[in-house]
C-alpha cells in the first residue's frame, strides 16, 4: 500500500533531514522513494538482527560451558580463578556487566552476568593473547571446526554489523548477502544445527529480495 504523498514528506521531517539524508542522496532526491528505501533498511536489519541473536546466545553458551569447566567446580571464571587468567581489561568488561545485572538491588547470578556481555566482548576471547590460556585448553575443543583466528574475526565483524543494526544506521550499502553467509558460517563452527536453523527461520533472503 502507497504513503500519502505529503504523509512520506513529514515523515523525512519527523526522522530528521540528516538522518534521512543518506536515503535522500541514494534516491536521487526522491522523498518517496528515500522513505521506502528507510523502511527496507528498518525491515533488513531487523531481519539480520534476529539472525545474529541466535548466533550470539549460542558462542556465549557454548564458550561460557567450556570456560565453566576450565574454572572447576568450585570457581566461577567470571571472577578470573587460576585457571582462568583473564586480562585487565576483560575483567573491567566483566564488572561493568556485573553492575548492571545488579540494578535495582538484584541478584548478580552467573546467568544474569553472562547476559549482560555483549556480543562484541566475545570475540576478544578468541584474540592472540588468549592462545594459551583459554582457547588451547578450553575454547578450541568447544568449537573444534573452527580456528581461533576464524573465531575472532568472525565475530568481531558480526558485533561491528549489529553495533550499526542497534544504532538504526543505514546498511543498505553493504554487502548484506555476504554479510548474512557470514553470520550462517559462523553459526555452522558454533554447531551445523544452529546454522540450519538460523537459515530455516531467517526473513534475510526474503527480505533482500524486495529492495527497493
Amino acid at each position: 500500500m502507497s504513503i500519502y504523498p505529503p504523509v512520506r514528506r513529514t515523515m523525512v521531517g519527523l526522522l530528521s533531514q540528516p538522518r534521512m539524508s543518506t536515503y535522500l542522496g541514494a534516491c536521487a532526491g526522491d522523498v518517496s522513494a528515500a522513505v521506502d528505501l528507510y523502511r527496507w533498511n528498518m525491515d533488513v536489519s531487523m531481519a539480520l538482527f534476529e539472525a545474529i541473536h541466535y548466533l550470539e546466545v549460542g558462542v556465549r553458551n557454548r564458550a561460557d560451558d567450556a570456560l565453566t569447566a576450565l574454572a572447576g567446580p568450585t570457581a566461577d571464571w567470571l571472577d578470573a580463578p587460576p585457571t582462568v587468567p583473564l586480562k585487565p581489561t576483560t575483567k573491567s568488561v566483566i564488572q561493568k556487566a556485573r553492575e548492571h545485572a545488579s540494578k535495582n538491588g538484584r541478584v548478580a547470578t552467573h546467568g544474569h552476568v553472562i547476559a549482560e556481555l555483549t556480543l562484541g566482548f566475545w570475540p576478544y576471547l578468541f584474540a592472540e593473547p588468549y592462545n594459551r590460556t583459554l582457547w588451547a585448553p578450553a575454547l578450541k575443543g568447544a568449537f573444534p571446526t573452527a580456528s581461533r583466528t576464524q573465531m575472532h574475526d568472525n565475530l568481531k565483524s558480526i558485533a561491528e554489523l549489529r553495533n550499526r543494526l542497534a544504532h538504526h544506521e543505514p546498511v543498505f550499502a553493504l554487502q548484506l548477502a555476504g554479510k548474512y553467509e557470514l553470520v550462517l558460517a559462523t553459526a555452522e563452527l558454533v554447531d551445523p544445527r544452529l546454522g540450519w536453523w538460523i537459515d530455516a527461520t531467517s526473513r534475510v533472503e526474503s527480505v533482500l529480495r524486495v529492495r527497493p
